[in-house]
């Protein structure tokens, strides 16, 4: 079959996504089927009790193991998020995957030619580099990349995720408003204040001024005679009975979200100027055509990803 370039139609996402699917469910289902893995299968059968033995197959043990793995992970993250916070816990997961992707080639080279974990890592270490530049091509399908582009981006990741990692938690007191705000922070200090006086000592002031002929609640303090007297602290501190609520921090709309809806829009842009070759076309009959040719969720999608980035960038401004 003879085929020209031109003429030939990229696979949209969601077609490309489905046969990764299917290539991934093939792989998994020659992986389980593999004498390998059905023997660890029955090692774990042979771990149960003999009642629940004849009820199991190597495939149904491998599934339970499998699914306890996955509950045993979810409450270890559960439990790193309440410690550390979801998002550090998230950024360091994918930091770790990213890194160990990419190097992935000289760790399974190494392991099938048996070389020692130190010289593993080593040269994991120095082709890190030049397995990024790789990887970024063909993620991005821009071959013009330089050897400086591609250690500026990984520079800028790892000081995105650091600065993500060791950014402090708000503390929960700030996020916390005063009961005062709701207009009884008045009545709260009177209370506490009243309990403040000692009872023996005001029952014996009233003792005295009834002795000494004098009108009643002479001697007593006049915030438990007249309760509309106002507060020394309360009128000193606050306007109004209205405490000034806590500051609030103003984040940066420049996140990790922002960043991944710009490099899909930057995806969008280059698949409607670039052939299936890799030419660049500045026709704008040709940029109309591809433009009519994508599929309706898409553009979706990225009319999302430009309002998240316009926000992100007004925010600045503001």
């Amino acid at each position: 079959m003879k085929l020209k370039p031109e003429n030939l139609i990229e696979a949209g996402n969601i077609d490309q996504l489905k046969f990764g699917a299917s290539c991934l469910f093939a792989t998994a289902k020659a992986y389980i089927a593999s004498p390998t893995v059905q023997s660890i299968g029955k090692d774990m059968i042979s771990k149960i009790p003999p009642a629940i033995q004849s009820k199991m197959t190597p495939n149904k043990a491998l599934l339970s193991g499998a699914m306890v793995a996955l509950f045993l992970l979810y409450m270890l993250y559960f439990v790193l998020g309440k410690l550390f916070g979801a998002t550090k816990v998230f950024v360091f997961l994918s930091l770790t995957g990213l890194i160990l992707a990419v190097s992935s080639p000289d760790w399974l080279e190494g392991m099938k030619a048996n070389k020692p974990i130190n010289l593993i890592a080593r040269s994991s270490a120095i082709n890190f580099r030049r397995r990024w530049k790789e990887n970024l091509i063909n993620m991005t399908g821009y071959n013009n990349i330089s050897d400086n582009m591609a250690l500026a981006s990984l520079v800028f990741i790892l000081l995105f995720s650091g600065k993500t990692l060791l950014a402090s938690s708000p503390s929960s007191s700030s996020k916390m408003i005063p009961n005062m705000a709701m207009g009884g922070g008045s009545n709260m200090q009177r209370s506490a204040m009243s309990n403040t006086h000692d009872l023996e000592y005001i029952y014996k002031l009233g003792w005295d001024d009834a002795k000494a002929g004098n009108d009643f609640g002479l001697s007593l303090p006049d915030d438990i005679i007249n309760p509309e007297v106002p507060l020394p602290s309360t009128t000193d501190q606050y306007n109004d009975n209205n405490p000034p609520l806590p500051p609030q921090n103003k984040s940066s709309g420049l996140g990790m979200g922002t960043m991944l809806s710009m490099f899909a829009l930057y995806r969008f842009g280059k698949d409607i100027v670039t052939t299936p070759d890799g030419q660049v076309v500045r026709d704008p009959q040709y940029i109309m055509a591809r433009l009519r040719s994508i599929e309706t969720w898409r553009l979706g999608m990225l009319a999302m990803s430009l309002y998240r980035v316009v926000s992100a960038l007004s925010s600045f401004i503001r």
